[in-house]
């Protein structure tokens, strides 16, 4: 028995598509066995997932006497030139019945490749292969190629000739029965459509023709994908990559952290591919490789596995020409597994302009910029498993099944969260607790606080340990310190520089993203998985395992107390990270850091307790000089201590503290980024911030006591937010400078500013909640830039006109501000407008439908405006239903998927991004609603409706209420209409006014995830009922109900808005014009 290809990879095996249990709420998916339709020519049925574990691709079934000395010979050797792992029986004497290795073999292979000759049914053997074939097509789904060599096909199947004779002589020594399965099988097989010899002029063609139908069929089918769990889209994504037409060999990097599946997708993506290139290789662990065996020997693996040869190299640092020029007349593909340099692959084939346009190179690795400095033409990288793809790779290997051992359930989670889905240490934890009692998981977990696995550490510290020392020293502090801080890499270059002239931290910390031991964001924001945070932290720790006063970092708590309570701090350390709570019933020595002179970091951070106040009795004399990062949540002393040097602060948080001043004096402040006091209530005074040049970000918030700013503040260049919201006792707040950087500023709640200015055109956010000067600066309709304008509560009596010259003001809150009677024409950028009570009157719109169309108004709400005139409530619901129809329209294009649960996974705490609504007011539906009632269900009959593409606008009229609630959950249920069936139902979520609600509102709303419910039910039933029910969101099992006076539907489809766009120009005009004599007689008749 010899098995001609053995690749290393077991592969072509039907997916066995297995339930999954998702983390949140154990939610069971359904996963459809997606089977490949039937193939013309070939008998096959759906492979079954009970499908034995696929060993070949190919099983051949001959008659050795007839072609083993000639065709068969020719088909031994084409089958691994085109990677095909055939099984076939060549030396194994044959007896009566077939050995059990045939049996495992036959039943083993995708495909059964029967070669039908002149003396074929003289063999019991052959007859008996055939008769096992025929059981695993019928039972697995194998697919049967037939084969017709020097033998017509009907003398086959009706058994003539040479089998008529064969046959003849089996009934003399076999049981008739016996011999009646044989011949059944022989017709069978004979039946199928297959290849004859005679319609080719030669073996050669008949050959190649046997070869292109083996690789088709095989490229039909899913490869085994048993074990593998959340590779598919990787895949899928990367042979995509593969297809793409090209002018040269394209090389495709497949880059992430260690033990993240760069390897297996690799291997997968070969597996399923290898078969359609002349030549290919998977070269596994290639740096490994070389280390060990060197250049020459890896050269000549590879070049010999493309060739199907034996190729020996003489010169290691070169190809000869003749590999070059016979590799280069080839399609080959090849995986260069695990490839730490950047030089391996020119090493290895010098430049890549000799190979063929279509051949393809894969390469894995570590290290991003080996895929840069080679040019790679795409980079793919490997993301985490999500949770449900975790819990059941780590459920296969640890229950050897998909499904939860639901006793596990709780402990099983908390495994999976800690891995945070990498494989790797998935399946290293689930092999370890393996057939272990839960006392030993427990166990285990509790370990894992303390010392990561030995193999998960292992393959993660093969990165660290190709850095150098600084980049090193960067990955040590951001792991041990830095990491969930959310900071910049701006930020990160000042606090890591070793000195003000150091450029390095750039160039290092790209390095480490690269190596995949560091995420940069999007927004520049540096994170570090969890897992490898931990290998840096298992790195310092073993720098000293007993003498703390060694470590150079120190983040448990156990370990910080015993530093700070008995005086361990030395030049060692680095720095200190403790929660509080920790530390709070310590008394610290006023020299507790004063050994530390290389401390740089430090946070203590934590919820209030009493006894943090009493951490310093004898108070503090002297902190580092170096400190670069300082965290101190209810800092117990009044100041600093006297010697205190802020000359290398990048952030300074000291919130919920009870300094009253900082430091006295101007200190050289150039790096300084962030100062933030928010609930320093005892603060009387700031530092004078004139030498902090690079100031960003300064937030005094609730500092009660805090009468003025200093006037350096305003000089400030650079000074991006200010936050002085809820300082009581500020009076003012004037600039003559101008703040050029300035975008956001809070003055809300400020109840004593009577005077305020600021110069500056830079401004984003404005919010003067609360605040009792009655009218905005003349420079108000010079903040071009403003987004979010806050004026709730005040004491403002008009918005300016020149707000309509705001044109990126989106969203203005007028909540409560009692002296304002008219809303002005507002810029068509405006998104969300949100006003409450008070004596708002009049509500102006632009003027014509035009204008109105290219507005982008997703969020309107008039609560309790109850003094709002006739003709501003028309305008309102007219503007409603222009916003609302133009937000169905364009989200009526992603109606055709069915998704919505899945596209709207965050719907519950996200809803306002899905919505558009508009309220104001008012117990009458509008006319342009198509179906109303004043129940809490209808019959909605859609079948005047011809698209079946829908969007679904629902209007429902709020009854006046008095409870407090700020938000309110319907329940919209579609019913059949002819039954009781309900089907499922989805969930609104919408805002409404905290207090009270004083009389009936009107409430219009278009929801994506809601239409999209009720648009996929329309599509397979025209006419249902819809059913809601309105209760407040409140954390409690009986949520009070809301009351509802009825609601309304109005479908919206692509033809009903265009001809809502055709006429509404008319209308407008219309009833503008009608609008405005009723309030020209209106004024008259107030006017006497």
């Amino acid at each position: 028995m010899r098995p001609l290809r053995d690749s290393g990879i077991n592969h072509r095996i039907s997916k066995h598509w297995l339930n999954l249990w998702a983390i949140a709420g154990v939610k069971k998916k359904k996963l459809v066995n997606k089977i490949v339709a039937k193939l013309k020519g070939v008998g096959e049925t759906p492979i079954s997932n009970n499908a034995p574990q696929s060993k070949y691709d190919v099983f051949v079934s001959f008659r050795g006497e007839d072609i083993r000395h000639s065709f068969l010979g020719h088909l031994v050797k084409a089958f691994p030139r085109k990677q095909i792992n055939a099984f076939v029986d060549e030396k194994l004497k044959r007896g009566d019945d077939i050995s059990h290795s045939l049996v495992e073999a036959i039943e083993g292979s995708f495909i059964s490749l029967i070669i039908f000759s002149e003396n074929y049914a003289s063999s019991s053997w052959c007859l008996e292969e055939l008769v096992k074939i025929i059981e695993c097509k019928e039972k697995y789904g194998q697919i049967l190629i037939p084969v017709f060599y020097g033998v017509d096909p009907t003398i086959v199947r009706h058994q003539k000739k040479s089998y008529e004779n064969a046959f003849s002589e089996l009934e003399k020594r076999y049981n008739l029965s016996l011999v009646q399965i044989w011949r059944d099988a022989l017709k069978k097989t004979a039946n199928l459509s297959g290849i004859t010899s005679s319609n080719f002029r030669n073996d050669a063609e008949l050959l190649e023709e046997i070869i292109n139908l083996v690789l088709m069929r095989l490229s039909k089918y899913p490869v085994n994908s048993k074990g593998l769990v959340g590779i598919d889209k990787s895949v899928a994504h990367l042979e995509s990559l593969l297809k793409k037409e090209s002018k040269k060999v394209r090389v495709i990097g497949i880059w992430g952290m260690g033990g993240i599946g760069k390897t297996t997708i690799a291997e997968e993506i070969f597996s399923q591919n290898h078969f359609e290139y002349e030549g290919c290789c998977f070269l596994p662990k290639v740096s490994e490789e070389l280390t060990r065996h060197g250049m020459k020997l890896l050269k000549e693996n590879l070049f010999s596995t493309l060739l199907a040869e034996d190729v020996k190299i003489d010169t290691p640092n070169r190809l000869s020409s003749d590999i070059e020029r016979r590799i280069g007349r080839m399609k080959v593909l090849i995986v260069l597994d695990d490839v730490k340099d950047t030089d391996q692959l020119q090493m290895l084939f010098g430049t890549l302009d000799w190979f063929r346009s279509d051949s393809r190179i894969i390469v894995t690795t570590r290290d991003k910029q080996v895929l840069i400095a080679n040019e790679a033409d795409d980079i793919f990288e490997v993301g985490v498993l999500d949770s449900g793809e975790a819990l059941e790779l780590f459920n296969l290997n640890a229950f050897k099944q998909s499904h939860l051992e639901m006793d596990y359930f709780d402990i099983s989670t908390r495994v999976v969260n800690y891995a945070k889905g990498i494989p790797l240490v998935l399946k290293v934890l689930a092999h370890l607790l393996c057939g272990k009692d839960k006392h030993v998981w427990e166990s285990q977990l509790d370990k894992l606080k303390r010392l990561p696995s030995k193999k998960v550490y292992d393959v993660m510290r093969l990165s660290y340990d190709d850095l150098d020392r600084l980049e090193k020293k960067y990955f040590l502090d951001i792991a041990c310190f830095f990491n969930g801080l959310n900071l910049k890499v701006d930020y990160m270059k000042l606090l890591l520089k070793d000195c003000e002239s150091d450029n390095s931290v750039a160039v290092g910390l790209e390095r480490l993203k690269d190596k995949a031991l560091i995420t940069i964001s999007e927004d520049n924001v540096i994170s570090m998985h969890d897992i490898i945070q931990e290998l840096g932290r298992e790195i310092v720790r073993q720098e000293s395992s007993e003498d703390l006063r060694k470590r150079s970092r120190l983040w448990d708590t156990d370990e910080i107390c015993d530093v700070l309570k008995n005086d361990k701090g030395t030049e060692a350390i680095r720095s200190i990270s403790a929660d509080l709570s920790s530390i709070r019933k310590l008394k610290l020595s006023p020299h507790v850091f004063a050994n530390m002179t290389n401390l740089q970091f430090l946070e203590f951070r934590g919820e209030y307790d009493e006894y943090c106040l009493d951490l310093l009795p004898q108070g503090l004399q002297s902190f580092p000089t170096d400190i670069r990062y300082l965290h101190w949540i209810h800092y117990p002393l009044k100041s600093f201590p006297e010697n205190f040097s802020a000359e290398n602060l990048v952030i300074l948080d000291m919130s919920y503290s009870l300094v009253e001043k900082l430091w006295c004096g101007v200190q050289s402040l150039v790096d300084l980024k962030e100062v933030i006091l928010y609930r320093s209530k005892l603060l009387k005074e700031l530092p004078d911030f004139s030498k902090a040049t690079n100031l960003e970000v300064l937030d005094i918030s609730h500092c009660h006591d805090l009468k003025s700013v200093h006037p350096s503040i305003f000089s400030l260049g650079k000074l991006v937010k200010l936050n002085l919201d809820s300082c009581s006792s500020l009076t003012k707040f004037i600039s003559d400078n101008r703040l050029s950087s300035l975008q956001y500023l809070n003055l809300g709640n400020c109840k004593k500013l009577r005077t305020f200015s600021v110069t500056t055109n830079s401004l984003i956010e404005l919010d003067l909640t609360g605040i009792h000067i009655n009218a905005l600066p003349s420079s108000f309709g010079c903040l071009s830039k403003l987004e979010r304008l806050s004026l709730g509560d005040s004491e403002i009596e008009s918005i300016p006109s020149s707000i309509k010259n705001l044109t990126k003001l989106r969203k203005l809150d007028i909540r409560l501000c009692t002296k304002i009677l008219l809303l002005p024409k507002l810029p068509s950028s405006l998104e969300s407008l949100i006003a409450e009570g008070g004596s708002l009157k009049t509500v102006f719109f632009p003027s014509t439908a035009a204008e109105q169309f290219k507005e982008n108004k997703k969020r309107v709400e008039f609560w309790n405006c109850l003094n709002v005139d006739r003709l501003s409530l028309i305008n309102i619901e007219m503007n409603a239903q222009i916003n609302l129809m133009k937000f169905a329209y364009q989200h009526l294009s992603t109606l055709e998927h069915d998704d919505y649960v899945e596209s709207y996974v965050d719907y519950k705490y996200n809803f306002a991004s899905y919505q558009a609504m508009y309220v104001y007011p008012g117990s009458s539906v509008p006319g342009w609603f198509e179906y109303k009632t004043t129940k809490n269900d209808m019959i909605v009959d859609l079948s005047s409706h011809l698209s079946p593409l829908l969007g679904f606008v629902f209007c429902f009229i709020l009854a006046e209420d008095f409870q407090w609630c700020h938000r309110i959950e319907l329940k919209i249920t579609a019913i059949d209409a002819e039954g009781d069936g309900e089907k499922d139902d989805v969930h609104i979520y919408m805002c409404r006014s905290s207090f009270k609600i004083e009389s009936d509102h009107v409430y219009m709303i278009y929801d994506k995830p809601c239409s999209q419910y009720l648009t996929s039910i329309a599509k397979s039933q025209k006419r249902f009922k819809i059913k809601v029910t309105a209760r407040t969101v409140f954390e409690l099992r009986n949520r009070p109900v809301v009351g509802l006076k009825g609601f309304a539907i109005s479908p919206i489809n692509q033809a009903i808005y265009h001809n809502f766009i055709d006429q509404i120009e008319y209308f407008y005009c219309k009833n503008m014009l009608k609008m405005w004599i009723d309030r020209y007689l209106s004024l008259r008749h107030d006017l006497g």
